[in-house]
């Protein structure tokens, strides 16, 4: 693969001259394809900050309590004993409230059909204590 070409102005000589004396050489991507992936049910607007957060392994919070929210629910659904179930339901509460809570703060900066639904509390605690 060539050298790229650039332009006879000043950036142009600067990319060259880093380049020559192999300033690009040891970058962590080097080497690897740009992941040039995008979520099309981002406004384009905000495409560049998730990138920035996903390039750099950073989760929106209602994302990582999401995330905790399953952790919960698998325990709950291996868990077979009625005392250490109702905890879990307890822990489950807590973690839906909060993130109900988050939800509420990031649904005032998005309008429409992005916003993101609340969960149940009582119908995701029932759930598990039912069976």
């Amino acid at each position: 693969m060539g050298k790229p070409e650039f332009r006879d102005d000043l950036v142009g000589r600067k990319i060259e001259e880093a380049a020559a004396r192999g300033e690009f050489d040891n970058l962590p991507t080097a080497g690897k394809p740009l992941d040039l992936r995008e979520n099309p049910f981002v406004p384009a607007d905000w495409r560049l900050a998730f990138k920035i957060l996903r390039d750099n392994h950073v989760a929106p919070e209602f994302v990582d309590r999401r995330r905790a929210i399953e952790r919960i629910r698998e325990e709950m659904s291996r868990e077979p004993l009625e005392a250490p179930l109702r905890k879990l339901a307890r822990r489950l509460a807590d973690e839906v409230d909060a993130l109900n809570r988050c939800l509420a703060r990031e649904n005032e900066f998005v309008r429409g059909s992005l916003q993101l639904a609340p969960i149940d509390v009582e119908a995701e605690v029932a759930r598990f204590l039912k069976r």
